[in-house]
């Protein structure tokens, strides 16, 4: 071998390298692995000519007339039920190589260049002579694909081709029993008829020759045998420079069908992580929007309770109009009348409708939590589904896979079946409203607008007695003492105005601030359970993004080794 030549084969070494290890670091199609174990191993041997085809098509009659020599047993019977793997040798010897594969040396002249398998029938073989016969395949440089005329292109040798083809390899067709042919017609028919069908399945023309083997080993070749055709066309085909070149390129080729499944192995893996990734988002973009929906829907709440202080206000004004008059001087005098028709009048039922509001967003809070939860649940079950669905449907990724997946996503189901579960209304709205009620007494210090902390009664999911009479009255009893002055009403109105507009804005930035508390802790704990999983699929997608560009760096020095190689011959 030149030089340049051992420079091609060492790259090629390189090449085979690197691609094993992408499909190690990936653990996919494991058996693409051992694949290219092999053709890395084969590197270093000689030519490999591998034969295929139906038992009693005559594998081993052509083996022997290309030989010269009676080597394999011929019989009718399927009688090679072991794979033969012929080499050039000075001593003859039959070895057993490895179980199922029998290792011949013997001292042909075709032998010195080249190596030969024979395989057992295509309809014949049990798995472990598959798995033998299959596992040279990825190994030869050329294939012979030996066919009959009375059984051409049988169902099994169909099967047997599209696995041939899908490691690229190059084929050579022939049609055995030309000596049986009723006239040149029929044999010119079969052509034809392995000649379409073996172009349909490789995509290209290929030679077609119509023989009789063994004609040709006794030594009788008739006027229909193509023999003499075939010798010379592998003759030509064998040749070193040619022979060379296949050699060459033979590693190359079988590689591309490789690098071909990886790519389409990524891309279902790519669209696993794709939906893997989509469904996180959705349960985290859930998590955003509900706290941004609690967030608009609070102003709805906090706009009841702004109108329920805005009547009180006004309330008040009607009252302080008709009664802060000269004409009531007396009148005015009685305190605990005026307190008790100001109570009455003005303050009514502030308290209950206040009350009401507070219990509504209560419930609101409680109820969408619990609905958020269950979103989440529905989003897991139609990722799991979609996932077992995925499962039927994947071809080059391993089911255990897909359902490995399906594994995550029902595991991430538990914490979230569990909240369901063991959510408790009551309970959940109780501590809501004790966290409120300390809010609101810490941020106003009046004792009084709370009264009754502890005391929750339920209506729907909960309700919260909030009796912020206490407030108003106090404010409006510290008030009184100034209605002895009728001139002062006008500042009255103001002060009263003054005091609703603070327990209005302290009341509404308390109750904003312990909800919206409330409402990033729900949020906080939907995405706790759900981020990790969305970062990890975001990092297996990038782990297959980079898995990807390594991949076509792979076929990119493929095509340029494939270029290098067709310059030198």
């Amino acid at each position: 071998m030149k030089p340049e030549e051992r420079r091609v084969v060492q790259a090629q070494r390189d090449l085979l390298r690197d691609a094993r290890a992408l499909l190690g670091d990936l653990e996919m199609l494991p058996e693409d692995q051992g694949a290219l174990a092999g053709i890395e191993g084969t590197l270093d041997e000689l030519f490999l000519l591998v034969i295929v085809g139906e038992y009693n098509a005559g594998k081993s009659t052509l083996i022997n007339a290309l030989l010269g020599e009676r080597i394999l047993e011929v019989g009718d019977l399927p009688t090679t039920r072991e794979v033969h793997l012929l080499k050039h040798g000075d001593v003859r010897a039959t070895v057993q190589a490895e179980p199922g594969l029998l290792q011949h040396t013997l001292p042909a002249t075709l032998l010195r260049d080249l190596c030969v398998v024979d395989t057992p029938g295509t309809n014949s073989m049990q798995r472990r002579e598959q798995d033998l016969a299959e596992g040279f395949v990825p190994r030869a440089d050329f294939v012979l694909f030996l066919t009959t005329l009375v059984r051409p292109y049988a169902a099994s040798e169909h099967d047997f081709l599209s696995f041939i083809r899908d490691w690229g390899k190059k084929i050579l067709f022939v049609v055995n029993h030309a000596d049986l042919a009723r006239d040149d017609e029929q044999i010119e028919r079969v052509r034809g008829y392995v000649r379409d069908q073996a172009k349909q399945g490789l995509g290209e023309e290929s030679p077609v020759f119509v023989v009789s083997a063994r004609e040709a080993l006794e030594g009788n070749v008739g006027p229909r045998n193509e023999w003499p055709a075939l010798e010379a066309h592998l003759r030509e085909t064998l040749a070193e420079r040619p022979r060379i070149r296949r050699k060459l390129l033979s590693p190359l080729e079988t590689l591309r069908p490789v690098l071909v499944r990886q790519r389409e192995a990524l891309a279902e893996r790519a669209r696993l992580v794709e939906g893997d990734r989509v469904a996180m988002d959705k349960l985290l973009g859930d998590a955003d929007d509900y706290e941004s929906r609690m967030g608009k829907e609070l102003s709805r709440y906090q706009g009841s309770i702004e109108n329920v202080l805005l009547q009180l206000e006004r309330r008040g004004h009607r009252f302080l109009d008709d009664h802060v008059r000269l004409g009531n001087l007396l009148r005015l005098r009685d305190a605990d009348i005026l307190e008790n028709r100001f109570r009455n009048d003005v303050v009514a039922d502030t308290a209950e409708r206040v009350e009401e509001e507070v219990n509504a967003l209560v419930d609101w809070l409680v109820r969408e939590n619990l609905a958020a939860w269950d979103r989440a649940r529905e989003t897991l079950e139609e990722r799991r589904a979609a996932l077992r669905e995925a499962a039927e449907r994947t071809r080059l990724v391993p089911r255990e896979t897909v359902y490995n997946r399906e594994e995550i996503f029902k595991n991430l189901a538990e914490p979230v079946k569990r909240r369901l579960k063991t959510f408790d209304a009551r309970a959940e709205a109780d501590r809501v409203v004790s966290s409120v009620n300390h809010a609101i007494a810490r941020t106003l210090g009046v004792e009084a607008l709370v009264a009754g902390v502890g005391a929750v009664l339920t209506a729907a999911f909960t309700s919260l007695t909030i009796d912020v009479t206490g407030t108003v009255a106090g404010t409006m009893v510290v008030l009184a003492g100034l209605f002895l002055l009728p001139h002062r009403r006008a500042r009255l109105k103001r002060e009263l105005t003054g005091k609703i507009e603070t327990l209005r804005s302290e009341l509404g930035e308390t109750i904003e601030r312990s909800f919206r508390e409330e409402t990033r802790r729900y949020a906080a704990q939907l995405r706790d359970v759900f981020r990790p999983e969305r970062d990890a699929a975001v990092a297996r997608a990038e782990t297959l993004a980079a898995a990807r560009e390594r991949l076509e760096s792979l076929e990119r020095r493929r095509t340029e080794l494939i270029a290098e190689v067709e310059a030198l011959t």
